[in-house]
């Protein structure tokens, strides 16, 4: 065993030792630029500060020769090679001059927070760093300048740090310079924090602010922190006798900026209690009104086209203004006004909208929607915020329904149903036409495998019984891969219902598709098509929109999300397992289809609640907008205790796999590529597109011998206790490739769903595994078989690889783990440690915690890291 060991010189070049003499070309085989690497005394080689940096830089992640490792002093100056690493990314150095036995030498220096010495390699390497970065490939240093100072600038881009120039007292001077400029950089934190600012109100209106500092500074380093403040805050210049007179209009500059930057930089700031926050606020009665009497009225619920008057009420401070009050604080000209006997800081701008909304309060008059998004959370008259809603009348009831307080009707099942609908699915049915009869879209997002499809049919039976047998029919839109599970499900619990598929090139078109369907229950169609076919579905009478699947229409922008917001129709319905896929913005999307206008225009939504999200995911914004949402989104749950006794267990397995050695190979290849491509491109941020190439490159390179070796073994298992499972890829290659390696294996050539089959061959392929009468495997890919199908045959489900999405994996576990799965079901995750997977999977906890909130991660997420960051992600250790 030989210990490699590593010294730095001042210079920032390496000495490579060993605790038994190692060969010059051994050595040069561990640096990156082997030319750069020379014998030296004491059999020790010398490196460059480049060979220096690079080596430190991946030493974790290096694979050495057989008998060779590192000394711990080694791996301590990897260690303080990150922390200098970390300062040059924070900006936390500073240019410096020091004098050294041959002379003087501009350095760099690390910005310490207190007077105590980093570690001991970490100022050389910070320097190295830094002066490589500062350097182009046709710099040099001629050694002929025209000022200290430019010589100066040119040893600290040169690689020995030497200043050249002819006199020392220049070089000492500049030296003084230097430390003159620090000394404000030396100001500690408990400097700065005991000096404290009080902001003093008059008594009176007319009376004058006053500023004052609590304990004048004694010390020059206090003097020095004084000055630093005063460059904040120009107004603090005048208070070395310990307090300053100040104008209103500088106390009104103090509280809106200056306090806050003072905060912020470490500063005591006392503020008088009660002036700062947000004062206004109002008050909002909502009742329905009799058109023609202007009294009000116990309108029954076919009435509620009438308008719905709301009346304000502006409190200031707590308490109640008119108009007069209003018009006085506005007339004071300033943000801080004096009301009723003290100051309190108001936005004029809100002021004048108050007032603005006192005047039009009797005329103003609100829709059914647009009364219960102002009482739901969007209470607010501009930037005024509503802190309550008081209601009356039948509008009152309605609201109550709608958050919970008193229970909607609960309905029977309706006739024509041929199945059981278990407790939680009536109350879904009943809720679903709760919603649709006072004209909101509701969004059904039970849990993937709890029903959604029967409870749908059930609604689709109540219009009709509703109609009496006749009036429009219902229109399902979904992905073309569950359009035919669709009718089967319609057929099977519903045979009384006539079903239209709207599909394949003989399909009904102009004035034959309006005809099909004046004779149809029920049409079904795929996105695709309702987009294509818009303009004979626009000409068509529909009783209700249905959208399954309905996180396709989560980007507002696409054609299908346009068409169906355009599609005119009374009831409109969205269906989907994971409303919460991505951001905020989906649900905007998403509720701009059910209830238009209920969550306001987009860009306001997105600056009031996806920006606040995404910045601080427990900001508030969150719960808030769950509040806002849950009247009109019902999502059951398969962990409820209500539910969760009727379906099986379920386990999951991480899965962890070696690389083979040519995985390996193949992994660093393509790791090395995507690095020169880095470095040709002179270190700039990878593009997207490179990061998603690489990722699709090495997800493809771990899909290989360690997994199918893994693989073998767990199937091997499950078949022998005469089990089936299911097998999801990404990639449909990948998906042939099992498929091939599975025939060699065990003699079966086991069936393969993927986005590229006709209906009828995916309806054999389903029909294939679930009509096996001996264990078998089913191989999906995940776009295509991860949601609409029922495979509760399997008691296995494996992950070959990873989507990264937990949303879209658990969308693909509930094919087997669903209603009707009476045993355990194993999740087998495969990962291939130490590779991205690997270091992937760690991150998808977090991303769990931030779906309970509103938004999930996706995969996308991955592409939004910075290039150190991704750099470690796709690192193999």
């Amino acid at each position: 065993m030989t210990l490699l060991h590593l010294e730095i010189g001042v210079s920032g070049e390496g000495f490579f030792s060993a605790d038994s003499p190692l060969p010059v070309d051994t050595v040069r085989s561990v640096v990156w630029f082997p030319d750069e690497a020379q014998p030296v005394d004491g059999g020790r080689v010398m490196t460059s500060a480049r060979n220096l940096l690079m080596f430190l830089s991946d030493v974790r992640t290096r694979r050495f020769k057989r008998g060779m490792f590192l000394g711990e002093d080694i791996l301590q100056m990897a260690a303080e090679f990150r922390q200098a690493a970390q300062l040059v990314a924070a900006g936390r150095y500073l240019p410096g001059l020091e004098e050294r036995a041959d002379g003087f030498h501009a350095v760099w220096r690390p910005l310490q927070k207190s007077a105590g010495q980093p570690a001991r390699h970490i100022g050389t390497l910070l320097d190295a760093l830094v002066r490589r970065a500062g350097r182009t490939p046709l710099e040099g240093d001629t050694g002929k300048h025209e000022t200290v100072h430019d010589a100066w600038l040119a040893a600290l881009r040169s690689d020995s740090g030497r200043v050249c120039w002819q006199s020392d007292a220049d070089i000492r001077a500049l030296m003084e310079q230097l430390r003159a400029w620090y000394a404000p950089l030396v100001v500690s934190p408990a400097d700065r924090a005991a000096l404290t600012f009080a902001l003093v109100p008059p008594a009176s209106e007319s009376g004058l602010w006053r500023l004052t500092l609590a304990a004048p500074p004694a010390t020059r380093l206090g003097l020095v922190s004084l000055g630093q403040a005063a460059a904040i805050c120009p107004s603090l210049r005048g208070l070395l006798g310990g307090s300053a007179d100040m104008s209103r209009t500088d106390a009104e500059n103090f509280l809106r900026t200056d306090a806050a930057a003072l905060a912020s930089t470490g500063y005591s700031v006392v503020l008088p209690d009660g002036v700062s926050g947000e004062h206004l606020s109002a008050e909002a009665e909502l009742e329905t009104v009799d058109a023609a009497s202007g009294r009000q009225t116990a309108a029954s619920r076919d009435e509620t086209a009438r308008p719905i008057s709301r009346k304000l009420t502006i409190r200031v401070d707590g308490e109640v203004v008119g108009e007069d009050e209003i018009n006085f604080l506005l007339d004071q000209g300033s943000s801080l006004v004096f009301f009723r006997n003290r100051w309190i800081e108001v936005d004029r701008n809100v002021l004048r909208e108050a007032l603005r909304a006192l005047r039009a309060t009797t005329a103003k008059k609100l829709s059914v929607r647009e009364a219960v998004s102002f009482a739901l959370g969007f209470g607010r008259i501009g930037r005024m915020r509503v802190d309550r809603v008081k209601a009356r009348g039948w509008i009152r009831g309605l609201l109550n329904e709608l958050r919970g307080k008193d229970a909607f009707t609960l309905l029977p099942a309706p006739a024509g149903l041929h199945g059981t609908l278990r407790d939680y699915q009536l109350r879904g049915l009943s809720w679903l036409v709760f919603l649709s009869r006072w004209g909101f879209g509701p969004c059904l997002a039970d849990d993937m495998g709890l029903g959604k499809t029967i409870q749908a049919i059930a609604f689709m039976l109540h219009l009709r019984a509703e109609a009496a047998g006749g009036g429009s029919p219902a229109l399902v839109v979904a992905p073309v891969s569950v359009t035919t599970n669709w009718v089967r499900e319609i057929n099977r619990f519903a045979p009384g219902l006539k079903v239209l598929l709207h599909q394949g090139a003989n399909r009904f078109q102009g004035g034959s598709f309006r005809q099909a369907c004046a004779h149809a229950d029920v049409v079904v169609a795929g996105y695709s098509l309702f987009v294509k076919d818009f303009r004979e579905f626009s000409e068509a009478a529909f009783s209700a929109l249905i959208l399954d699947e309905a996180q396709t229409i989560k980007n507002p922008d696409t054609r299908a999300a346009r068409a169906a917001r355009a599609l005119d129709v009374p009831v409109r319905i969205a269906m989907t397992g994971t409303p919460l896929e991505n951001s905020a913005n989906d649900l905007w999307a998403l509720q701009e289809f059910l209830n238009p206008g209920l969550l306001g225009e987009r860009k306001a939504f997105e600056e009031t609640f996806t920006r606040a999200i995404r910045e601080d995911a427990h900001s508030g914004a969150a719960a808030r907008l769950k509040h806002i949402l849950e009247p009109f989104m019902l999502r059951r749950l398969k962990t409820d205790p209500a539910i969760a006794a009727e379906l099986g267990t379920k386990r999951e397995i991480r899965e962890y796999c070696t690389l083979s050695g040519s995985q390996r190979m193949r992994y660093e290849e393509a790791l090395s590529a995507y690095r020169a491509d880095m470095a040709a491109d002179g270190g700039n941020a990878p593009s997207r597109g490179r990061m998603l190439a690489l990722i699709t490159e090495l997800k493809l390179v771990c899909d290989g011998d360690g997994k199918l070796e893994r693989l073998d073994d767990l199937l091997s298992d499950i078949f022998a206790n005469g089990e089936s499972c299911l097998i999801f890829t990404q990639y449909a290659k990948v998906g042939r490739m099992l498929q091939e390696h599975l025939l060699e294996e065990f003699g079966s050539k086991f069936p393969f769903l993927h986005g590229g089959l006709s209906p009828a061959r995916r309806d054999e392929e389903i029909a294939a595994f679930n009509g096996s009468p001996e264990p078998c495997a089913f191989i999906l890919s995940l776009k295509a078989g991860g949601f609409g199908l029922n495979l509760t045959k399997a008691t296995h489900v494996i992950h070959f690889d990873r989507w990264w999405n937990p949303a879209v994996e658990n969308q693909a576990t509930d094919r087997a783990h669903r209603i009707g799965q009476t045993k355990t079901v194993f999740v087998h995750m495969f990962i291939c440690a130490g590779t991205l997977e690997d270091h992937i999977d760690e991150l998808l906890s977090a991303k769990r915690q931030l779906a309970a909130e509103v938004v999930t991660g996706g995969e996308a997420f991955i592409l939004k890291m910075g290039a150190r960051e991704f750099e470690r992600t796709v690192a193999l250790s």
